[in-house]
């Protein structure tokens, strides 16, 4: 689960294109794999090619993580995004009354307006109901927390999973924000306020460089191939006098990281090497 790393986005489009440069005859446009309204021929055809046991090939990740990475990566690039024009809007009014009791409403529309899901989302929701923007308020936030707990049925708020949480439902017990928010602010929250963090995470030791070159040190002698095998929970029991908690110790990794030249193109033991290089120095 969690963030792609690059090696993984690396290896995905490999096993599109191989299976791409075997299949490609088959199709009439191999784009309408990624095409959610693909007919039954299509998805017959592509269960007897194996298209998400390929596309999914070495990566110990889900074949629907899979599809939904590269159905953005190779399609949702091509769709249209931001300001709606006039002609579109009434358009969108159209669609959604004409598909408003279809589980898949947001998704049909999309389709059909050669849009990005989300963009047709935010719109209709904006149509629907006045949305509050920016620095969310603590009465806000408390009504947030109860939505999820209410919802949920869950009162230890680390015993919630993101993929567990209905967040339309959500919503609409927070009436001044979107769903997407809602997710969004609820995992800012449970990273810096809901965590296991004790009273006296107030009085932790400030984060020093001697306390980079130790994240360093500690990640180079363990055994990671990659970025989302490491534990990171492990690791910041190392750090218990200076880290409220794991995300701290994760975000600390990323400031070291992020200060390497095009650090995103880069394998994991490749970025340790040039990290510890410049420490070095």
């Amino acid at each position: 689960y969690g963030k792609w790393t690059y090696e993984e986005k690396e290896k995905l489009l490999e096993n599109w294109n191989w299976y791409l440069e075997k299949y490609k005859s088959a199709f009439k446009n191999p784009l309408d794999l990624l095409d959610r309204r693909r007919n039954k021929d299509l998805i017959t055809l592509m269960k007897l090619t194996d298209f998400f046991l390929v596309i999914s090939r070495s990566l110990n990740r889900s074949t629907e993580a899979c599809y939904s990475r590269l159905y953005r990566d190779v399609l949702k690039v091509t769709l249209k995004k931001g300001y709606f024009s006039e002609v579109e809007t009434k358009k969108l009014k159209k669609l959604s009354r004409k598909h408003e009791n279809k589980f898949f409403k947001y998704r049909c529309i999309a389709d059909k307006m050669g849009r990005d899901r989300r963009s047709v989302e935010l719109k209709l929701y904006r149509l629907g109901k006045p949305l509050k923007r920016g620095k969310w308020t603590l009465e806000e936030e408390e009504g947030l927390i109860k939505a999820v707990r209410e919802v949920t049925g869950l009162q230890n708020l680390n015993e919630i999973k993101q993929q567990k949480i209905p967040w339309r439902t959500v919503s609409q017990l927070v009436p001044t924000r979107h769903e997407i928010q809602c997710r969004e602010h609820f995992f800012l929250c449970k990273r810096s306020k809901l965590q296991n963090i004790d009273e006296n995470a107030s009085k932790l030791k400030k984060w020093r460089k001697e306390e980079s070159y130790r994240l360093i040190d500690i990640l180079t002698n363990v055994d990671y191939s990659f970025e989302t095998d490491i534990d990171w929970n492990e690791v910041h029991q190392s750090f218990v006098d200076v880290s409220p908690s794991a995300s701290y110790i994760q975000k600390q990794f990323y400031r070291l990281k992020s200060g390497i030249p095009d650090f995103h193109r880069k394998s994991y033991s490749d970025l340790l090497e040039e990290i510890n290089s410049s420490h070095k120095h």
